[in-house]
């Protein structure tokens, strides 16, 4: 079993499927050479699954959106993602300054479990909203923990730095916390609260 294709059945059976909808735009870039490895790792599967517990966690935050910012739709870029996939993305970057920036296969990113989103916001004419950077970026601009040194600097602008905290309210005010070093991923529970306790796809 070694593509999203032969494990669809399992998939279903154990992961909630994120269809597009009026709030939710799909982007999945590693189903496209639009990505850091410049590969279409997913061989072109466009399907988006989370857990169960982060599915309804992300739409309860597309309630929230439809109801307050009407005018804005999710764009997701990854969610559900085999350890086997992620294990070619920690050998891509060993030895480089960017390794800290995917997990160790082994236990496994939450993106394994499906308890972790990529995201951004875009409006519904399919424009992003200006955070700063792009999908994947590596520069420390992208971290959300160094977001009050670049705001100082400049480099960072106000409205930027505005758009990025309006999509942390709509995620974490559902239970979703940014990861500290890459503003579009959320994780839906503490990694002490899914190694061995959810399903994990290889």
């Amino acid at each position: 079993m070694n593509s999203f294709y032969t494990r669809t059945q399992w998939i279903e059976e154990n992961f909630m499927e994120i269809k597009p909808s009026s709030e939710v735009v799909l982007d999945l870039k590693y189903a496209t050479t639009d990505n850091f490895m410049k590969e279409d790792i997913y061989a072109g599967f466009q399907r988006c699954f989370m857990s169960p517990v982060a599915g309804r966690m992300f739409l309860k935050a597309c309630e929230v959106l439809r109801k307050d910012q009407p005018h804005l739709q999710f764009r997701i870029w990854d969610a559900l993602r085999p350890r086997s996939i992620q294990a070619r993305f920690f050998d891509f970057l060993a030895g480089t300054p960017f390794q800290s920036y995917v997990a160790n296969p082994y236990p496994g990113s939450l993106h394994n479990f499906g308890m972790a989103l990529d995201v951004t916001l875009q409006t519904k004419e399919g424009e992003l909203l200006d955070m700063g950077t792009y999908f994947d970026d590596f520069r420390d601009i992208a971290q959300p923990k160094l977001e009050g040194h670049f705001i100082k600097t400049g480099e960072l602008t106000p409205a930027q730095l505005e758009n990025r905290l309006l999509l942390r309210k709509l995620l974490e005010d559902q239970g979703f916390k940014v990861l500290d070093h890459e503003w579009w991923h959320f994780n839906a529970l503490p990694k002490e609260h899914v190694y061995e306790k959810h399903p994990i796809l290889e």
